[in-house]
């Protein structure tokens, strides 16, 4: 793996120019889109646990791409509910897939972010894995990943204020190929479990390219 340096990029949805921060790699394994929490309460491409997990894939030979949805950040347009947010991240699935033609792509987020991504991820053919890091699942309804078969990992803390652990547990168990990790004492925000974030999904993209 010989990273590149990280480098502003702009990617066009029907919002308009979104600002985005891509990690090309010499000769990738496979390419990702890792989405931000929610705008409203301050999140972006720059949140910490998007960082770390962005991180962590990079480490396993996956190039990166982060971005900033609609209204957010430089990004045009305004917040949509999770909606026009949709658009943006096929946006960034395709710019990765004429970028990288051929690489498995992975998609995810943090929070609102994998809310989003997840409900894009499940429907397009061209996502191969799916990742979920701190599921809201006491504001969001996640019922469709239940039929949603790629494979899945869905990390998550026992302190999770935002999704109630053994509601996420019974979720996780009732989808067919997802791997669910609990960081026991980890809060929404992972603090100081950052470390964990970001081995967690170094490890699992490498099963995923080796498998």
């Amino acid at each position: 793996m010989n990273p590149k340096p990280l480098r502003h990029v702009d990617l066009f949805s029907s919002a308009g120019k979104l600002e985005a921060l891509y990690r090309d790699l010499q000769d990738p394994a496979a390419v990702a889109v890792v989405c931000h929490p929610h705008p409203l309460g301050g999140g972006t491409l720059h949140n910490k646990v998007v960082f770390r997990a962005a991180r962590g894939l990079e480490a396993a030979n996956v190039a990166t791409l982060r971005f900033n949805f609609r209204g957010t950040g430089n990004s045009a347009g305004h917040h949509e509910d999770g909606e026009g947010e949709q658009g943006d991240v096929v946006a960034a699935i395709d710019w990765l897939i004429k970028k990288h033609p051929g690489k498995k792509v992975i998609v995810g987020g943090f929070s609102f972010g994998a809310w989003v991504a997840s409900r894009v991820a499940c429907e397009m053919a061209a996502v191969d894995a799916i990742f979920l890091i701190g599921t809201p699942v006491n504001k969001y309804d996640f019922g469709y990943l239940r039929s949603c078969e790629k494979p899945m990992l869905i990390l998550h803390g026992t302190q999770d204020e935002h999704g109630d652990v053994q509601k996420l547990e019974t979720l996780g168990q009732q989808i067919r190929n997802a791997e669910t990790m609990i960081i026991t004492g980890a809060d929404h925000f992972f603090t100081r479990q950052l470390d964990s974030v970001e081995e967690t999904l170094r490890i699992w993209a490498t099963g995923i390219i080796e498998g």
